[in-house]
């Protein structure tokens, strides 16, 4: 099989199955891992595809806004990699610590599963989160109060001066989109001054994406890529930007489905 004849094939497969991995393309074509990896990159380049650790996803639009009353409660199934880099945040978290968790569903998914046997104070903006914690014992609560949204979070004046006044171990956030190059961006300039709070109160600042997240912008810029002291995300991240992250220096941590 010529190479061009390959290629389409690959883009053909992948569409039909939703993920194709190199050792998947070394088997069906007889070609070699370095062969494999080039036809991936090829394709990416042509936008026909998305490479990620270790194999490709379709080529996918770009990300939409949510809905405007939207909260991670109202998903009508679990987002399978969301929940993926929430329990290995949840790693990261010391017995006894005060950490922040992110308004997103990974922040919802890391209150879900947060083991019983770890004692924790979590401050939280969302009252979607906040009704979760509550009821476990292991949890102490500090609910960051303010003018509420319609999403059920506050991020106003009265909010930013309570975080302010916070000092925190560690901060898990994650915004609309993040790009090494323009950063952590949303959608909605109300939540820059409270996100650039937080992580000033912040001892460790870990970002939590989704690789649905990962080279996306959004309008307003939260915080540069380099303000955090970690990165986690999962498995389908482009390879690409592994390399980049780890040139400039950003840490990564590449949660993988099995360790779900």
């Amino acid at each position: 099989m010529f190479m061009e004849e390959r290629q389409k094939d690959i883009v053909r497969r992948l569409n039909e199955t939703g993920r194709i991995i190199v050792s998947e393309i070394q088997e069906i074509y007889g070609v070699s891992a370095d062969c494999a990896r080039r036809d991936l990159r090829e394709l990416e380049r042509k936008g026909l595809l998305r490479r990620t650790h270790g194999g490709a996803l379709p080529a996918e639009p770009k990300g939409i806004y949510p809905e405007k009353t939207y909260t991670p409660k109202d998903l009508p199934k679990v987002r399978k990699n969301y929940l993926i880099v929430a329990k290995k945040a949840l790693e990261y978290i010391g017995q006894q610590e005060v950490v922040y968790i992110t308004t997103s569903s990974v922040g919802y998914y890391m209150a879900l599963n947060i083991p019983d046997s770890l004692q924790v104070t979590v401050l939280t903006n969302s009252v979607t989160i906040a009704d979760v914690l509550r009821k476990k014992e292991c949890c102490k609560v500090i609910f960051l109060g303010g003018e509420m949204s319609s999403r059920g979070h506050c991020h106003d004046y009265y909010t930013v001066r309570m975080v302010r006044n916070i000092r925190i171990d560690k901060a898990f956030l994650s915004h609309t989109a993040f790009s090494l190059d323009f950063g952590a961006s949303i959608h909605d300039s109300a939540g820059v001054e409270f996100g650039k709070a937080v992580m000033q109160s912040s001892t460790m600042n870990i970002g939590v994406y989704p690789s649905e997240k990962i080279g996306k912008t959004s309008i307003h810029s939260v915080c540069k890529a380099s303000d955090y002291d970690l990165l986690i995300t999962d498995a389908d991240v482009s390879q690409d930007f592994l390399t980049q992250a780890e040139e400039m220096g950003l840490v990564c941590d590449v949660a993988d489905e099995k360790e779900d």
